[in-house]
């Protein structure tokens, strides 16, 4: 059986919408990020924020002026990649698929299937796909970076949680630019 890993950009706190706003990437956590994806067998990206990283990676693996961030959008545009969707639409970024999603039951077995077929899947955004995943207990790992910056609107990551969930600390590391990484993983 496979491997869900939640991976989020969030502010301290606990906004992740709107990232681009208030993330602060360093060649560091770019580093960390290339050798996660090579573990990695495939990812999920929601609808709503597909066409802006469809834009963002494609052109950063050939126009970026960082080395990490070339190898980064390499490895993301060679991954399988699958949106979950209720609507059609064109997909342009190579090695993307759409997975067809009309309710909570139909997106839980979806991913599950991914999972079994597809290895270790890295669920990368939006917000709605993530408060699925949470509401419904569909991963196995979180990998949080908290960024050093109140976003102070937006919205936030644990809000379609409603009970207690007890986690267990796996990993952490503090970057350079007041970063952290958290990987929790269920308890």
């Amino acid at each position: 059986m496979g491997e869900i890993i939640l991976t989020m950009q969030m502010s301290l706190d606990g906004i992740v919408s709107r990232p681009e706003e208030w993330m602060t990437l360093s060649e560091e956590i770019l580093e960390d990020h290339v050798t996660y994806y090579e573990t990695v067998d495939a990812v999920v990206f929601g609808g709503n924020t597909y066409e802006g990283l469809e834009q963002y990676w494609t052109a950063a693996e050939v126009s970026s002026e960082s080395p990490m961030e070339r190898a980064l959008a390499k490895r993301l545009n060679d991954l399988p990649k699958f949106i979950p969707t209720r609507s059609k639409f064109d997909l342009t970024w190579r090695n993307a698929k759409a997975i067809r999603v009309i309710d909570d039951e139909s997106f839980l077995r979806e991913l599950n299937g991914l999972k079994s077929r597809m290895g270790r899947i890295s669920v990368e955004s939006g917000i709605r796909t993530w408060h699925r995943c949470l509401r419904h207990q569909l991963y196995d790992t979180l990998w949080v970076l908290v960024h050093p910056v109140i976003a102070a609107e937006g919205d936030r990551l644990f809000d379609s949680v409603r009970e207690l969930r007890r986690l267990k600390l796996a990993d952490r590391k503090t970057y350079q630019n007041g970063v952290v990484g958290l990987r929790y993983q269920k308890a």
